[in-house]
């Protein structure tokens, strides 16, 4: 692959550019660069960190950066990023061009050089080497088997030292910093070679827990640095496995594990630990010591009080309304004198979520994605609502807050922790019902399953529907209908629970099974359950409910679209777009609505690009109209295209940046 030279990148942009480009990558500011073939992605530190991508093919450059740029030729992030490829470019043909031959007539033969040299020579070399590096000194202890003399709290100071050194103002890590601990692993590593297990175990103990103490200073904690706790616990736990055979050897780490899993702050820390526990609990007596473990840390929870039915719905999920209770609620006179009464007035509706239905704070990520994301640090910008819940709501209220207190278990953390824990009570234990049921199963408690399921089930839509599934497995589908419902009523997400219960309901119940399907499709737009909802309708039921959802979508005017599209109504389609005049919508839609009447499809589009192309500068904002210029180009024969695109052109003559960009794309 050629990359283009100095000279031709030069030639791309302005000369105050280059210059200023030159500069940017003097002073290191290219970034994560990817080279792969002729794509080329990188980020570079400016004002603010912009993606910069490269595609090269056919002596074509294409270019593109997300920074506000809107001059002529490219940007100064695109310049450095080219510098960087051509340098690398150039180090790589010159590696390429030395001959094997000269390499090797280099090469010092060490192992003879070792030999010839005096023992006392050789051990004054050592010294002297080992004198200013501890590494290599702590490497060498290692390697002869001695003991360290340190202790986990060592080498959590240590490390925290390169956390100090790696934080800027505030002491706060960057986003973009990565904080290297091979120094440590390569350390652990000797010592898992020479079957020193207790410190190298020690030292995996250190990184993670260096690291779960340092996330708060990090910006976007949950990646590099959070694949770094996984890699140090996977680390941990291999070397106990390969080492230790017996159960009472393995009670000490088992033990160490558990305390990580209940009491680690952040969801995806606490799931590298539970799994750990299941690499490393192969025996019964293993298993059971985990879940004697969790019992110590965890009340309300316990292998007895689950096979005993005598789990509460205070415990371990139940969700025990208290307004239920036949007992008046006992409030003290300084409880009366400082308590103002609350009001609830929610007047509910499909498209509003309401932070009290699930929370009793402030929102978490986790409260939104159940602990699958790691995004405790935000490291891109503020998150919106429709990014975890798509379309199903529209807005999200803030009302009075409820508690949670009776549907979670009580987690005891140490003092060290207790105040500065950030996983959601809701989300621990969601984690702590999901390994009981591991362990349950892997201990062959298969009895003691549908007591625990039907105190929890209602935790989450996960277990709602796993109870459920269960339920239809053994054959009591009466009562799988029954959870189901229940799941459906109590969860805002259950598209998964009502499908099941769709197929329940097909030959058992059709008024249901009707309903159900009218449901997916009101709530969640599946288009399965349109379309199984139309077979099984006559001509008339199908016409009346077709007008009903039209009605239904009056004020959701992409749904009506998308449903006109998916009845083949193209002529109603393209009158809604019209009334819509979004434009993102006319690009959505241009196939196949545009197929109705494509010349008057152009006509709408027209007048719709050339006010936004106006509205707006930059290059990212130049890209999107030139995007939408493709789309227009297959509507009309090219004389008409051509002749709106010299217009466009004419109009903004003065936008180099503009014009630039259309090039690019081929106009």
């Amino acid at each position: 692959m050629d990359y283009p030279t100095r000279e031709e990148i030069r030639s791309f942009c302005t000369e105050q550019s280059f210059e200023r480009g030159v500069n940017y990558y003097h002073q290191e500011r290219v970034q994560e660069l990817d080279i792969d073939g002729g794509e080329v992605r990188a980020t570079v530190r400016g004002s603010n960190y912009y993606e910069v991508a490269v595609d090269i093919a056919d002596d074509t450059v294409r270019t593109r950066c997300s920074c506000p740029y809107d001059y002529a030729g490219d940007c100064k992030h695109i310049v450095a990023v080219l510098l960087a490829v051509e340098d690398r470019d150039t180090d790589t043909d010159s590696a390429t061009d030395a001959s094997p031959d000269s390499a090797l007539s280099e090469t010092v033969d060490i192992e003879a050089v070792v030999e010839d040299m005096a023992a006392d020579e050789l051990r004054s070399f050592l010294l002297e080497i080992i004198e200013d590096d501890r590494d290599i000194r702590d490497r060498l202890v290692a390697f002869a088997g001695e003991d360290t003399g340190k202790t986990v709290y060592d080498y959590k100071q240590e490390i925290g030292q390169l956390f100090d050194s790696a934080a800027g103002r505030g002491g706060l890590i960057d986003y973009d910093t990565h904080v290297d601990f091979s120094q440590y692993y390569d350390l652990a590593e000797t010592h898992r070679e020479r079957g020193n297990v207790e410190t190298a175990t020690d030292i995996y103990r250190a990184i993670t827990e260096a690291i779960r103490e340092n996330l708060n200073r990090i910006d976007d904690s949950g990646g590099y640095h959070g694949r770094e706790i996984e890699r140090a616990i996977d680390s941990y736990v291999e070397t106990v496995a390969e080492n230790l055979d017996s159960h009472e050897q393995k009670r000490p780490y088992i033990e160490y594990l558990c305390e990580g899993f209940v009491e680690a702050d952040h969801g995806f820390a606490s799931d590298y630990y539970d799994d750990a526990l299941r690499t490393l609990c192969t025996t019964t007596d293993d298993l059971e010591y985990w879940l004697d473990a969790l019992d110590e840390r965890v009340s309300n929870i316990s292998l007895d009080a689950v096979a005993g039915g005598e789990l509460t719905s205070a415990g371990a999920g139940g969700r025990q309304d208290a307004s239920a209770s036949d007992d008046p609620v006992e409030v003290s006179a300084d409880e009366q004198s400082t308590e103002e009464p609350t009001e609830h007035h929610r007047e509910r509706t499909d498209d509003v979520l309401y932070t009290s239905d699930f929370t009793d704070g402030p929102l978490t990520p986790d409260d939104f994605t159940g602990g699958t994301l790691d995004i405790q640090h935000l490291a891109v910008g503020t998150l919106k609502l429709e990014y975890f819940v798509g379309d199903a709501f529209e807005k999200l209220r803030v009302d009075d807050p409820t508690t949670v207190e009776t549907h979670t278990a009580d987690v005891d953390p140490s003092e060290s922790t207790a105040g500065e824990t950030e996983i959601s009570s809701s989300l621990r234990v969601r984690s702590l019902i999901s390994t009981y049921i591991y362990i349950l199963r892997e201990l062959g408690e298969e009895a003691a399953l549908p007591s625990l399921y039907e105190e929890v089930y209602l935790e989450t839509t996960r277990l709602c529907k796993q109870y459920a599934e269960r339920l239809i497995e053994e054959g009591n589908e009466d009562r799988a209908i029954e959870v189901l419902e229940d799941g459906i009523e109590t969860f805002r997400s259950t598209t998964d629970l009502r499908w099941l219960a769709a197929d329940l309901y097909r030959e058992r119940d059709t008024e249901a099974y009707r309903r159900t399907l009218k449901q997916l499709f009101l709530d969640h737009t599946e288009w399965a359950a349109y379309d199984d909802l139309k077979d099984i309708c006559d001509d008339q039921e199908w016409q009346s409910l077709y007008e009903e959802f039209e009605r239904q979508f009056a004020d959701n005017r992409q749904k009506l679209i998308a449903m006109y599209v998916h009845e083949g109504d193209l002529e109603n389609g393209f009158a809604e777009l019209k009334d819509s005049e979004n434009l993102s919508l006319v690009r959505q839609y241009r196939d196949p609505v545009a197929t109705f009447a494509p010349v008057e499809y152009f006509e709408f589009y027209r007048e719709l690009v050339v006010p936004f192309a106006a509205g707006e500068t930059g290059r990212r904002h130049y890209r999107t109209v030139a995007d939408h210029l493709e789309e227009m180009q297959q509507l009309v024969p090219e004389e008409r295209f051509d002749e709106f695109l010299d217009f466009l052109k004419d109009k903004h003559s003065n936008r180099p940046a503009f014009l630039d960009e259309l090039a690019k794309a081929g106009f």
